[in-house]
């Protein structure tokens, strides 16, 4: 696991966030200062050979697609996708760690400059394992040096979208209303091997979803509690 020390960071998004093309949502703002202590998060998405761990020792139920011959099969190294947020809360719980909520998500992502993706605030082409790459699968974990946030977190614009322990709601200060706030969808966070530059990838995006849903870009990894 990667420490992030404590202090503030921005989340969210400023409007001009969305020029040169990129589109940001409207539930990104009003950007923000957060305050969090330190906490731990892994460096990489949880991996195929570390759930199949988790799936032998609780016998919980295994992924769709690991039986399922229009997809790869599993590979270890990879990370574990086609989870839903009860998956990913039992196998975090089951290691002796939890999810991370949405902001430490942001945080470990892009540091505390208010970066819109790990490496900066340019897109860098091929940076990413996203929607495009000649593989359209995902990668091993790590696979990608140029996907590394400020604290040295791998993956955190491609590979897999990731679960986060939030409830999709309003950023305080905002006047925005959605029916779908509320305690109804939890947060994903990242772009996937399925998702298209816009709007995924950047850290602000925020991706509200039944937690009952699995899908074959969902992924995660788990945090700590200093």
């Amino acid at each position: 696991m990667v420490f992030i020390p404590a202090g503030m960071f921005l989340m969210g998004s400023k409007p001009t966030d969305g020029v040169a093309g990129f589109e940001i949502g409207i539930d990104e703002f009003p950007q923000h200062r957060v305050d969090l202590p330190g906490y731990f998060i892994d460096q990489y998405e949880v991996t195929v050979g570390a759930y199949r761990t988790f799936v032998a020792a609780t016998g919980r139920r295994l992924p769709r697609i690991w039986t399922d011959k229009e997809y790869h099969a599993p590979s270890d190294d990879h990370p574990v996708v086609d989870v839903n947020w009860f998956d990913a809360d039992a196998y975090c719980r089951w290691a002796g760690k939890r999810l991370p909520t949405e902001a430490e998500w942001e945080k470990a992502a892009r540091g505390t400059d208010g970066r819109r993706w790990p490496w900066g605030n340019q897109w860098i082409a091929g940076a990413a394992n996203i929607q495009g790459d000649p593989r359209r699968w995902t990668a091993p974990a790590g696979s990608y040096p140029s996907d590394k946030s400020p604290y040295g977190v791998f993956d955190m614009a491609g590979n897999a979208m990731e679960w986060t322990s939030s409830w999709y709601t309003a950023y305080p200060g905002s006047t925005l209303t959605r029916l779908a706030f509320g305690e109804h969808f939890k947060i994903l966070k990242g772009g996937s091997w399925m998702s298209p530059v816009n709007p995924f990838t950047h850290a602000a995006n925020r991706y509200g979803i039944a937690p009952k849903w699995d899908h074959p870009h969902f992924g995660f990894r788990c945090a700590k509690t200093e």
